[in-house]
């Protein structure tokens, strides 16, 4: 199985459109740790992507960032929503997703998730597995019962587990044989079968991993696509999921594949883009808090893995530099970039170049975090979840408070 780099990264240029005054300038107004994004950034993303497979529906993969401005932007652009809990649920609708545009997706889909997503009267629902299907038969069947002849009914993936390496992270390998995602092709079948038989089947849904950097695992799934689609002819929906690496995803080689399957198997693209349209639009703003040499030079700062789980979670490699060094190594030297809290794993970067006349008080930019950061943001050690700011053009807005002490608390009853 693949990994992704747990190597060491070198400072590059910020992705984003804004500067490095309106960075800092966004620190000064809001403090550290600070999630920054730039919105001009994930429309030109939504752009590459139109253009690049401009018969595909896109469908955004809200747990890459679930921030209402970001959802309210891409809704507005006109694309849909993948969510796979009644949180992303609310999240999206409440964000402005039109309900028909909507597609719950997930393997654990319960009651509560159901009948909102019934209410809502979403368009799409992937199944992961047959036990998934009985348990939304009975509400199913019961709004039939109740208005035959209004209720607007979803339609149904079946989730397709092709069993084959994607050459990822084991974390992020969902289409391998020991994933618990999706039904084997056999079990897919079986629950197409009745589905069919019900007359809601939409078709066919492969998610074969995130962090994919090559289009070789995606072709390995054309001969299942063919099988499937010859048994099922009125299956006319194929969803290939989303997990384009970032950086370096072969966006002109994966749609020239894409869209020609789709096309000879005479079925309809639909995506699940996620990190792809948010990782480079966002940076972790932190502060340096303690210096401290020795074998290992070790750098402090007020942002770890509370803020910023990946590099703990899965090795993951951000590029980091010093807010206004325009990325030069000059004068660097090696050190471990390390989070406030008493985890050895609370590293947001392992032997990276940083200035050797870093300071405390001097802001770190970490990039390529729009994406699976403040996401996964936590109060472990009672840490207090950072705050968000978006620009939008030259704009600068908070659009998610800091937590504080009251917050923290809030929910305890004793």
């Amino acid at each position: 199985m693949g990994h992704l780099p747990v190597g060491p990264r070198q400072a590059v240029l910020p992705s984003l459109l804004v500067t490095d005054d309106q960075l800092a300038d966004a620190a000064r107004r809001f403090g550290t740790p600070l999630y920054v994004y730039d919105l001009n950034k994930v429309r030109r993303q939504v752009a590459r992507l139109r253009e690049a497979l401009p018969g595909a529906r896109l469908h955004y993969a809200v747990k890459a960032n679930p921030s209402r401005a970001l959802l309210r932007l891409l809704s507005s652009a006109g694309l849909g929503a993948e969510v796979i809990t009644l949180g992303e649920l609310e999240r999206a609708h409440r964000g402005g997703f039109p309900s028909r545009r909507l597609l719950v997706s997930g393997p654990g889909q319960d009651e509560l998730l159901i009948e909102r997503a019934l209410e809502l009267e979403v368009g799409l629902v992937s199944l992961d597995g047959i036990s998934q299907w009985r348990l939304w038969r009975p509400f199913i069947e019961e709004r039939v019962r109740q208005a035959p002849a209004t209720t607007a009914l979803p339609r149904f993936l079946v989730r397709v587990n092709p069993q084959i390496d994607p050459g990822t992270h084991p974390h992020l390998a969902t289409g391998a044989p020991i994933s618990k995602f999706g039904s084997t092709p056999a079990e897919a079948r079986v629950l197409a079968t009745e589905l069919r038989t019900n007359g809601l089947l939409a078709g066919f849904h492969f998610h074969i991993g995130s962090q994919i950097s090559s289009v070789d695992a995606y072709r390995l799934l054309g001969d299942l696509c063919s099988e499937l689609r010859d048994e099922f002819p009125d299956a006319d929906l194929l969803d290939l999921g989303g997990g384009y690496a970032v950086p370096g995803f072969p966006l002109a080689e994966f749609a020239e594949f894409a869209t020609a399957l789709a096309e000879n198997l005479g079925l309809e693209l639909l995506l699940e883009p996620g990190r792809y349209l948010v990782a480079d639009a966002g940076v972790l703003l932190t502060s340096v808090r303690h210096l401290k040499a020795g074998p290992v030079r070790h750098v402090i700062v007020d942002a770890g893995m509370a803020d910023l789980l990946r590099p703990a979670l899965y090795g993951a490699a951000h590029p980091v530099r010093r807010l206004g060094d325009g990325g030069s190594d000059t004068h660097a030297r090696t050190a471990d970039l390390d989070g406030p809290l008493c985890e050895n794993a609370d590293r947001l970067a392992a032997a990276i170049s940083l200035p050797v006349d870093l300071k405390p008080g001097d802001l770190l930019v970490v990039g390529e975090t729009g994406a699976y950061g403040m996401a996964m943001a936590s109060n472990y050690a009672s840490s207090l979840r950072p705050a968000e700011a978006i620009f939008d053009g030259d704009e600068l807005r908070l659009v998610r408070s800091r937590e504080t002490v009251e917050d923290l608390m809030r929910l305890e009853l004793e």
